[in-house]
């Protein structure tokens, strides 16, 4: 109990992260930088300075509360010079509206627990549970083993979101104590996918597949990005990949949006798909009727 994780925020309600109503944990720190990503907050594992514009009433009190002088006044906001932030979080504790916030902080699985815990009943009435998601929640496998460990022991539906990019013998290790496995399939050709989220996508590939032969209940997703894999090619190639194993996994699409695009003007972060073309209805039917085809 008294192993320690990141984690950057908890998402209760939940209906789209597992079966049932979920309590969604978000760890902190991913070995990915997909240009599409609505959590970048997740990317480091260090702490940030989150300023929320909207919040903000212009009252000068982090300019004044910073010790490193990296807030500046602006005419309807103020800025943060990044580069001089020691993220002491002395400005967030002074803001009386919360525009300003720390972003990921390190708590042991007790704590975690309590936090949790209200939402038991929910878990019970709909057959829902908890999901550890990121960031690349497999980068802190000790955490997440003894917090996947303690909920099976309170009997709890168990899911994990993951990029699977790392070695087996971690998915290996956290088999028994996860119910159920949640990752994307984001590109088949591997340069195509270093382009778009830093790292080439072999291991994730490959432990996809494992998955499969081992009859491992796994929900496989691609999210479907404008210009990136939204080809009918691109889903035909990665239907036959996975048809070896459609009695095991299920395969689904993920339709663009831009809900969480805001977080990087926020954090001080460059968007590069900031001006990306939203995916219409119609181009995700079509390819959902692949998945048909192919019986996934």
């Amino acid at each position: 109990m008294k192993m320690k994780g990141r984690i950057t925020s908890l998402q209760r309600m939940s209906i789209h992260d597992g079966p049932g109503i979920r309590t969604v944990v978000f760890l902190k720190g991913c070995n990915m930088r997909c240009k599409w990503c609505h959590n970048p907050e997740t990317w480091s594992f260090k702490p940030q300075i989150q300023y929320i514009q909207e919040k903000c009433i212009h009252c000068g009190t982090c300019i004044a509360a910073c010790p490193q002088k990296a807030i500046t006044p602006l005419a309807d906001q103020i800025q943060i010079d990044y580069s001089l932030c020691a993220t002491c979080g002395t400005c967030a504790a002074s803001c009386c509206t919360q525009a300003l916030s720390v972003v990921g902080e390190v708590v042991d699985i007790e704590t975690l627990w309590k936090r949790i815990e209200k939402d038991l009943p929910f878990f019970q009435t709909s057959g829902g549970g908890i999901t550890i998601s990121g960031g690349e929640p497999l980068l802190q496998k000790e955490f997440v083993k003894e917090f996947l460990q303690y909920c099976k022991e309170h009997h709890i539906h168990t899911a994990i979101e993951t990029n699977l990019s790392v070695d087996w013998e971690i998915i290996e290790e956290l088999i028994p104590w996860v119910d159920l496995w949640m990752c994307d399939f984001k590109l088949l050709d591997s340069e195509k996918h270093k382009h778009w989220t830093g790292i080439d996508n072999q291991a994730t590939i490959q432990n996809i597949c494992r998955l499969g032969e081992k009859k491992i209940p796994t929900l496989v997703r691609t999210p479907i990005i404008p210009g990136v894999n939204d080809s009918e090619e691109e889903i035909e190639n990665i239907c036959r990949t996975l048809k070896p194993y459609a009695d095991t996994l299920s395969y689904e699409l993920l339709g663009f949006h831009t809900l969480g695009f805001p977080k990087y003007d926020s954090l001080g972060m460059v968007n590069e798909l900031k001006d990306a073309e939203q995916l219409s209805t119609e181009k995700l039917k079509t390819l959902k009727n692949i998945l048909s085809k192919h019986q996934l």
